[in-house]
This record gives C-alpha cells, sequence and structure tokens, in this order.
C-alpha cells in the first residue's frame, strides 16, 4: 500500500487551514475532559482517546500538506475507522458503566436554556457535516474550509452546552 502521494497533493491547503482545523479538536476534547470528570469510565476514556487521536491525525495531514507538501494517506483515511471505533466504545462505556452516571440528570441539563439551543445547533451541524463527507472530496481546499468552519462552530455549541 502507497501511503505517500507526492504527485497528488491538494492544492490551496495552507497553514491557516490545518491551524483552523485545531479548534474543532480543541474544542471536543474540552468538553470530553468535562464530560470524564463527571463519568469516570475507562472505556469511555479510551473512546475519546481514540476520537481526540483521529482529530489530530487529520490536523497532522493537512499540516504535512501545508508544510512538506505532501500527502500521506494513513493521516486522512485514518479518520473513517478511529473516529467511529472512540464513539463506539464511549457509547458501549454508558451501557458498561451505566451506575455511573443519571439518564435524569443528562436530560435535565441538555434541556436547559440556553444549553439546548446550542445542543441542536451542533447536533444539525453533525449531521450537515456527514451529509458533506459523503458528497464532497477531501482533496479539495474549498470544501474542506466549509466542513471546517461547520465543525468549528457545531463542536464549539456543543462544548458550551456541556459546560453551561
Amino acid at each position: 500500500m502507497n501511503v505517500e502521494r507526492k504527485d497528488s497533493v491538494p492544492k490551496g491547503f495552507t497553514l491557516s487551514m490545518a491551524l483552523m482545523d485545531c479548534l474543532p479538536v480543541l474544542f471536543f476534547t474540552i468538553s470530553a475532559i468535562f464530560i470524564a470528570m463527571h463519568f469516570p469510565s475507562l472505556l469511555f476514556l479510551i473512546g475519546i482517546f481514540f476520537v481526540i487521536l483521529a482529530g489530530l491525525l487529520k490536523v497532522s495531514w493537512k499540516l504535512i500538506i501545508a508544510l512538506a507538501h505532501r500527502d500521506i494517506r494513513f493521516f486522512n483515511i485514518q479518520l473513517r475507522y478511529l473516529m467511529p471505533l472512540g464513539f463506539l466504545l464511549a457509547l458501549l462505556a454508558l451501557f458498561i458503566d451505566h451506575t455511573k452516571w443519571s439518564v435524569t440528570a443528562i436530560i435535565s441539563h441538555i434541556t436547559q436554556f440556553p444549553s439546548y439551543l446550542f445542543f441542536l445547533i451542533g447536533m444539525a451541524g453533525l449531521i450537515y457535516l456527514g451529509y458533506l463527507g459523503k458528497h464532497q472530496d477531501s482533496h479539495d481546499a474549498k470544501a474542506n474550509w466549509k466542513e471546517q468552519c461547520i465543525n468549528t462552530l457545531s463542536q464549539f455549541c456543543i462544548m458550551l452546552g456541556i459546560l453551561l
């Protein structure tokens, strides 16, 4: 398997794009740490580790393109595997460690104003992001900027919903 594709380095991937891609990873990390402080589950921690690692590798892919002008495919395609694995483990933790959290407390928090507005905006953005992920080219800079803006706003809103 050829992991580096010098001939197909995406055009328009800049340092500013790679740095902006750090924001949703940062917002997700803050949210996950806050949740982990209230939900002591090793399985949850392992799951969010994989999600954060996937985000960091995607950021690394963009940094490598912007700075070294190389397309190391692993850094891009791993997102399809590590992120779902991480979310699956985090979700399984909710069932396996169900005595460590309260459904009532979560619902109460999610439905409070203004948290519910932030969650709605964040979830709508993530759903739209899923649509874009299937219908846009990951090597297109314009598509990446659009996805990054939506992901940044979505993760920021979800973080605010969690922290409020």
